[in-house]
This record gives C-alpha cells, structure tokens and sequence, in this order.
C-alpha cells in the first residue's frame, strides 16, 4: 500500500518499497529471538507450543519481504525506463 504522504511518483513508491524490507526484517529478527529464548529459557518445558507463532510470523514476514522487494524491484525499473525516455 502506497503512503501518500510519502511524496507519491516513482521516489514514493521505492521508499514505501524499503520501508517494508525493514519492517519485515525488524519482525524476523524479533521472532528468530523469540525461538532462542523459548528454547533457551524453558529447555524441559514444551517449547513446541512456544515456537508455533514465531515461526508463522517469520513465514509471514517472508511473503511481505519478498512483496516489499517486488515493489523495489518495479520501482527501479521504471525509474530506469523514465531516465532512457528523457536522454
């Protein structure tokens, strides 16, 4: 989803592009933490039930920073192609 306070066109779009690379790869990280300190702090309790949503997340966030990456991806193409157009 475009923000459109984020200065709209082409440089818009790219920066809501990377904005949700990091989003994404912020919220990995935190659910890989999540499945260390679950296996870490309980090793004789039933950690398979505290890795269940960490894992699901990870997932999730996989989808949306491979989205995000799309995003950059189209961005910088039609950026290129708007530079070939004007030289």
């Amino acid at each position: 989803m475009v923000n459109p306070t984020s200065g709209g066109g082409i440089g818009g779009v790219f920066q809501q592009g990377v904005n949700g690379l990091q989003t994404s790869s912020r919220s990995m990280q935190a659910s890989a933490n999540e499945i260390v300190r679950a296996g870490t702090l309980e090793p004789t309790g039933p950690m398979a039930s505290d890795i269940v949503e960490p894992m699901v997340n990870i997932q999730k966030q996989q989808h949306l920073f491979d989205a995000s990456a799309k995003v950059v991806k189209v961005a910088d193409r039609a950026l290129g192609a708007l530079i070939d157009i004007k030289t």
